[in-house]
C-alpha cells in the first residue's frame, strides 16, 4: 500500500473521515467513516495522517486534495464522481410513492414503483446517514401519510444495515415499511387533522389494516413472503397482545419487528392536531418504557444507538441561548454537532453557525426545541451537502 500526506481538504471537525487515515509508519490511527471530535484532534491528523489514494478510486487524486509531489507512488487520475442530494432523492421517492398508492386502485407498476423507492432509501442511508435521518424531522410533504411511511422506511433500513441483516431481505423489508400502511393513508391523514379520539369505525379500520395491506399487495402483483410478511405482523407484539392474530415471541419475524419499531418512533416524533411531536429524547425515553412487551430490547437498543439522544433535525437550545438545528452525531451522543440558527431572538443568523457542543460550556445542549417554535427557514443542502455516489462514510452510524 502506497500512502500520501494529506491537507486539511479531507479532514472536519464534527464530520465523518472519507478514507482510512495511518501514521508514517502505517499504523491505522481513524478508520473511514469515523468523526473527528475536536480541533486538537484534526491538528494530529493534519500533521502526520497518510492515507492510501487507491482507496478513494482517485477521486481526490488531481483535485487539490492530495498535497503536490505528496503521493509516495502514483496513482490514476479519474473524474470526480457524481454527487446526490440525499433530501432530493428521498422527496423523490415520497412522490413515487404518492403516486403509485392512489386508491382504490394503485398505479400500473406499482410494485416496481415502490422496489425503486426502497432501492432510493437505502442507498441514501448508505449515502448519508444523518441527512437521512434528518429528512425524518424536516420532510416537506404536505401528507403525513407519505412522511411517515418514508420515514419508518429510513429507520427500518438503518437498523437493518446495524444488525447486518440478510442483505437479500433487506429492500424487501424497506419496501414493507413504505406500504404498510396503504389501505388507510386517507385514514391517517383524516387522523392527523381531528382533535377527538377515533371513532369505532375507524377503529376497526385500523385493526383490520395488515391483513387489507396484504390482500392489496398481493392482488397488484406482490409475491414476496418478506414483504407481504412483514406488513401482515408490523402490529404483532411479542407478548401477544397486537393484532391481527396475537402472535408472541418467535412467531414475529424480525423485519416486522423493526418496522413495528420505525413506525412506534416516527409516529411520536410527528406532530398531530391532537398533540404535539415529541422531542426524540422523549420519544426514545417512551419505547424504552412501553414498548419492551411488544418488541426484542435488542432492537430498542439498536434504535437507540442508531438514532442518538439528539438525532439530526432535531432542534436545540444551546447554553449560550442560541437555537440550532443537530447536523452530525458523534461518538459521544450528548454532544453532536449542530448548527446555530438565531441567537435568543428570532433574527436569523445570515448563515448558520457551526457549534461544537462538547467543546464549551456556552455551546452545551441544555433544552429541546419545538419545531414549531423555529421560525427560521431550514436549507437541508447547505446543512447537508449532497454526498458524492459511492460514498459510504456517512453509513456507518458514529455512534
Amino acid at each position: 500500500m502506497k500512502l500520501a500526506r494529506i491537507r486539511g481538504d479531507l479532514l472536519q471537525v464534527g464530520a465523518p473521515v472519507p478514507v482510512d487515515v495511518y501514521d508514517p509508519s502505517g499504523r491505522l490511527l481513524l478508520r473511514r467513516g469515523h468523526v473527528i471530535e475536536s480541533e486538537q484532534q484534526y491538528e494530529r491528523l493534519l500533521q502526520t495522517g497518510l492515507f492510501d489514494p487507491n482507496q478513494t478510486e482517485g477521486a481526490y487524486v488531481g483535485t487539490g486534495a492530495v498535497s503536490s509531489g505528496a503521493v509516495i507512488g502514483s496513482a490514476p487520475s479519474q473524474p470526480a464522481r457524481a454527487r446526490v442530494s440525499i433530501f432530493e432523492r428521498l422527496t423523490d421517492a415520497t412522490r413515487a410513492l404518492d403516486s403509485a398508492s392512489a386508491l382504490p386502485a394503485l398505479a400500473p407498476g406499482f410494485e416496481a414503483a415502490v422496489r425503486g423507492a426502497a432501492i432510493a432509501v437505502r442507498e441514501c442511508c448508505a449515502l448519508d446517514s444523518d441527512a437521512a435521518l434528518a429528512y425524518i424531522m424536516l420532510a416537506a410533504s404536505p401528507r403525513y401519510s407519505l412522511r411517515h411511511s418514508v420515514g419508518s422506511a429510513i429507520l427500518t433500513a438503518l437498523l437493518l444495515a446495524r444488525l447486518h441483516h440478510d442483505p437479500a431481505r433487506i429492500d424487501a423489508a424497506i419496501a414493507a415499511a413504505l406500504t404498510m400502511n396503504v389501505p388507510i393513508f386517507d385514514l391517517q391523514e383524516a387522523l392527523s387533522r381531528q382533535q377527538e379520539p377515533p371513532s369505532s369505525e375507524q377503529r376497526a379500520a385500523l385493526r383490520l389494516h395488515p391483513v387489507e395491506a396484504v390482500k392489496v399487495l398481493h392482488s397488484h402483483g406482490v409475491d414476496d413472503p418478506v414483504w407481504l410478511q412483514t406488513v401482515e405482523q408490523h402490529h404483532e407484539a411479542r407478548d401477544g397482545s397486537g393484532y391481527p392474530a396475537g402472535l408472541k415471541d418467535g412467531a414475529i419475524a424480525r423485519e416486522a419487528q423493526i418496522v413495528s419499531l420505525a413506525d412506534r418512533y416516527c409516529g411520536l416524533v410527528s406532530a398531530r392536531a391532537y398533540r404535539p411531536a415529541l422531542a426524540p429524547r422523549r420519544a426514545i425515553k417512551e419505547l424504552h418504557e412501553r414498548a419492551a412487551s411488544a418488541i426484542e430490547p435488542s432492537l430498542i437498543a439498536a434504535l437507540i444507538a442508531a438514532v442518538g439522544l439528539f438525532p439530526p433535525g432535531a432542534y436545540v437550545r444551546l447554553a449560550n441561548g442560541e437555537t440550532a438545528i443537530v447536523v452530525r452525531r458523534l461518538l459521544d451522543p450528548k454532544h453532536p454537532t449542530v448548527y446555530a440558527l438565531h441567537q435568543d431572538t428570532t433574527v436569523p443568523y445570515p448563515t448558520p453557525k457551526k457549534r461544537l457542543t462538547g467543546s464549551h460550556r456556552d455551546f452545551e445542549i441544555v433544552a429541546d426545541v419545538k419545531p414549531e417554535a423555529v421560525r427560521v427557514k431550514v436549507e437541508p443542502e447547505q446543512l447537508w451537502p449532497p454526498s458524492a455516489v459511492g460514498d459510504t462514510a456517512g453509513a456507518e452510524s458514529p455512534i
